[in-house]
């Protein structure tokens, strides 16, 4: 048997209930597991949430298909490929939407981050302003990442203003990169840096 330190249990400890799930004010990260499907199937097909994310022009997906994602994300993350986290509320539970790193480059401390919120009843309410901070914060503190970016289509406002909020600033814009509901669109490249994360998180605190 391992004789090892206490803080490295703590540590251990720590880093699973960080995977498990992550608390904020109103919303948790946690898992995405089977019993999950039901609702994400409610709201994945919906045309407009697909245009926001770029996916429509990929037709609908199958409750086959999300369970096979579902269970590749556990794949990811325990190869430390991608993290992904449902997004439920803290009063009832209940799924709201989904977000993670993606395309980890450990030399560089580089990652892309994506997030959605499924249900159009939470759309606009601050819930993936808070999810966004609550993954920034696993990226920066737990991950010791350096940068995230992320990519969003020029005529979502709502987005924008969100990732605007949070702190991160636009590097960059792939013109008319895609043709989506019948116009061609741009995709605004946008990121944050670990130190303008940690400047923020202490202003703000």
């Amino acid at each position: 048997m391992c004789a090892c330190h206490p803080s490295l249990y703590k540590t251990i400890f720590y880093s699973f209930l960080v995977f498990k799930m992550i608390e904020g004010k109103r919303v948790r990260l946690r898992s995405f597991e089977l019993s999950d499907l039901d609702e994400i199937m409610k709201h994945w097909n919906n045309m407009e949430l697909r245009n926001l994310l770029g996916g429509a022009d990929r037709g609908p997906v199958t409750r086959n298909e999300e369970e096979e994602w579902v269970r590749n994300t556990w794949k990811q993350r325990q190869e430390r490929r991608a993290f992904t986290f449902a997004i439920e509320t803290l009063t009832d539970s209940k799924l709201i939407g989904g977000t993670g790193l993606f395309n980890i480059d450990w030399t560089s401390r580089s990652t892309a981050v994506g997030i959605s919120i499924y249900n159009p009843e939470y759309w606009g309410k601050g819930y993936g302003q808070e999810s966004m901070d609550l993954i920034l914060g696993f990226a920066f503190q737990n991950l010791n990442l350096n940068r995230v970016e992320l990519d969003v289509f020029d005529f979502n406002k709502r987005a924008q203003k969100c990732y605007l909020k949070v702190g991160f600033k636009e590097v960059g814009r792939r013109r008319k990169a895609r043709f989506i509901d019948g116009k061609y669109r741009d995709a605004i490249i946008l990121d944050i840096l670990k130190d303008e994360w940690v400047t923020r998180f202490r202003e703000s605190g």
